[in-house]
């Protein structure tokens, strides 16, 4: 299958791993252990990917998702479930090459999915879920110069890292140079005229837009969030959510006081 046949299929599977992530959300605390081996499934996993052994990786991945989807329990899930992964095989081989150089970022995505299912965090879980199976795409456009992002250009290819790519430390003269292809100076000018901030301006408001989203939407901790969004520091993250929202992000999740 080619990359149009693939992505709806990829679609799919974003959809049954985020229901499955959601149930199985719901049912983390009655069951520790198969807690405990999804957490020894990514312990072995993340060893796999620093060692950029594509065979143990691709068992791990598949037992971490399978662990994951029967945690769930629902009648005919994993059937359906594993006809779509058979489906995208050969995607995910590929995938392990060409979209994730960086293990390191391989790694963090399942160990905030592998944490939103234990916290018991439905809605945290279903988004982590999704997230990581649709991240995917993005970077294989930004490997194949932007193929598959109709009239993609400097701004957007920019704009669209960013949104996939919060969690991870960015710079504007790396985002310039690999993935905008253009100069700094041009690619903060563009910022400047089409969004009115900086690129670290925008960066700012991307992340603690997406923290706001996951304080309502969510039962995650603060720092888990701030993480989740780019921030090591809780403080300097507090002090820019406050900046943004006139709230700190506690009182915020509380709401205006009734």
């Amino acid at each position: 299958m080619n990359d149009t046949e693939l992505r709806p299929l990829s679609e799919l599977r974003a959809l049954l791993e985020g229901f499955a992530a959601r149930h199985a959300a719901t049912r983390a605390a009655s069951a520790p252990d198969t807690l405990d081996r999804l957490r020894l499934v990514l312990r072995r996993l993340s060893k796999a990917a620093r060692a950029r052994d594509y065979a143990a990786f691709r068992h791990a991945d598949f037992e971490l998702h399978e662990t994951m989807v029967n945690l769930a329990a629902v009648p005919l899930l994993r059937e359906a479930w594993l006809t779509v992964w058979n489906g995208l095989l050969d995607f995910h081989e590929r995938g392990f090459e060409e979209c994730f150089p960086d293990v390191r970022i391989l790694s963090e995505e399942h160990e905030h999915l592998v944490e939103t299912i234990a916290l018991g965090d439905p809605v945290a879980a279903e988004d982590a879920a999704r997230s990581h199976i649709e991240a995917v795409w993005y970077r294989l456009a930004e490997q194949h110069d932007t193929a598959g992002v109709p009239g993609a250009d400097a701004l957007q290819r920019a704009t669209a890292h960013v949104a996939f790519r919060m969690h991870c430390p960015l710079r504007l003269t790396e985002v310039a140079h690999q993935v905008a292809f253009t100069s700094p100076g041009n690619l903060s000018r563009l910022f400047r005229q089409h969004h009115g901030v900086s690129f670290q301006g925008y960066l700012q408001k991307v992340r603690v837009e997406k923290a706001a989203e996951l304080l309502r939407s969510t039962r995650l901790p603060v720092a888990r969030i701030a993480r989740r969004v780019g921030y090591r520091d809780v403080s300097r993250f507090g002090q820019h959510f406050k900046r943004r929202f006139q709230a700190s992000p506690t009182a915020y999740r509380q709401g205006p006081p009734q």
